[in-house]
């Protein structure tokens, strides 16, 4: 198995919307209790690996300068992003704000290690890819919102790294088809005092430091477990439907969550789990359309609330994956996010190696099927790649 290479930096600049080019009457977006929500979470972390078997010249002269460039525009209406993160003392939330000359963090690197392995489905150190993951603050009083770092593997491809705070926005923002984004946080209504709820909670959590009239802000810390093991499962779309019908689901992508979830607990009763028998399945439901009113899909800001499956080990194992089945849902669309090198060869989110989450995407391949991420410890791969086997190639 390939083992760890670090990246040699190239260079790194901070890139900001034209000067003058932000004429909005408020730069300042408070954070609604969906932003609040995740706040306290760990940074999400996206790589996106394109082939590109071209030398690092023709990058830095023909894409380098259009990329930089490209950036610096779409900053213009997505200014939040070139924004920081705090918590004023004078304030009773916390809050994004823009200032003229704010940038985002963009690196340039070249790396010597394995494109094809690092970009591929099958087993892989976790660890591998963290050379790949741009640099962001998880703690201080004012915290830049977004990293982004460009990783060249000459000759063979390119790998774009996104991190960004988890109260800044939900992935789909960049997925609309529409041009702009809306930058209004009071369309999201609060009419039962949640924000207040949320606000006593993170108080708690964020404690009473203060630096320069800003609150110190941190998110949980979760570091990455050593021997740590990651793959990806790919179904086409038959055998989705073939499992769906097993399962009586109402759907083939609950079907797989379920499934899944239930060989995850085999697995970890294998190789001597955790000896609770209760068991969370968390599902990111998208709210926008479910609000009244309802919120447009441009809405930049996190609409997005977590819904808890809450069931026995024991239930599932023995059988329950139709209970598990009709309580699951997912969204998609990573794959046609359009970062300029076409589509993806392989999408993937790191930051689930600290949380134990399990990333579902759409198929790369264009075939109306699936593909999921899993991390795990070495140990717990072989019961559970037994288990998924049996269930998708019956």
């Amino acid at each position: 198995m390939s083992s760890f290479k670090p990246i040699e930096v190239l260079d790194r600049w901070n890139i900001a919307p034209p000067p003058g080019s932000v004429t909005t009457t408020s730069t300042v977006l408070p954070l609604t209790f969906f932003d609040i929500l995740w706040l306290p979470l760990p940074l999400v972390e996206l790589l996106f690996f394109y082939e590109f078997p071209y030398p690092i010249s023709q990058f830095m002269q023909s894409h380098l300068p259009n990329l930089k460039r490209t950036l610096s525009s779409t900053l213009i209406h997505f200014y939040p992003l070139a924004g920081n993160l705090s918590w004023p003392n004078e304030s009773n939330q916390p809050m994004i704000c823009y200032t003229e000359g704010d940038s985002v963090s963009f690196t340039l690197a070249k790396s010597n290690a394995d494109f094809n392995h690092l970009s591929s489905n099958h087993l892989r150190n976790a660890i591998n890819v963290s050379p790949l993951v741009p640099h962001l603050p998880a703690s201080g009083c004012i915290l830049p919102m977004l990293a982004i770092q460009v990783t060249i593997f000459p000759n063979i491809g390119i790998c774009i790294g996104i991190t960004h705070h988890h109260s800044i926005s939900s992935i789909s923002t960049l997925e609309s088809s529409e041009p702009l984004p809306l930058l209004d946080s009071t369309v999201v209504k609060d009419h039962d005092g949640i924000t207040k709820i949320y606000l006593d909670e993170l108080d708690g959590f964020m404690g009473s430091q203060s630096i320069s009239r800003n609150r110190r802000l941190r998110m949980m810390d979760i570091k990455l477990k050593p021997n740590m093991v990651r793959a990806t499962f790919e179904l086409n779309e038959e055998t989705g439907k073939k499992l769906k019908e097993r399962v009586y689901s109402p759907s083939r992508l609950v079907a797989i969550c379920a499934y899944t979830w239930v060989c995850l607990l085999i697995a970890k009763a294998k190789t001597g789990g955790s000896k609770s028998n209760n068991t969370l399945f968390v599902i990111n439901m998208d709210c926008r359309a479910r609000l009244d009113p309802i919120i447009l899909e441009t809405y930049f800001g996190n609409c997005i609330r977590g819904c808890v499956v809450n069931a026995e080990k024991t239930d599932l194992i023995k059988g329950g994956v139709a209970m598990a089945a009709q309580l699951i849902k997912s969204a998609f669309g990573l794959y046609k996010i359009d970062l300029g090198f076409g589509r993806p060869k392989k999408v993937e989110m790191t930051s689930i190696e600290r949380t134990g989450a399990m990333f579902l995407k759409e198929s790369s391949n264009l075939d109306g099927g699936v593909e999921f991420d899993l991390v795990l410890d070495r140990l717990e791969w072989m019961p559970l790649f037994l288990c998924l086997l049996m269930g998708f190639m019956a």
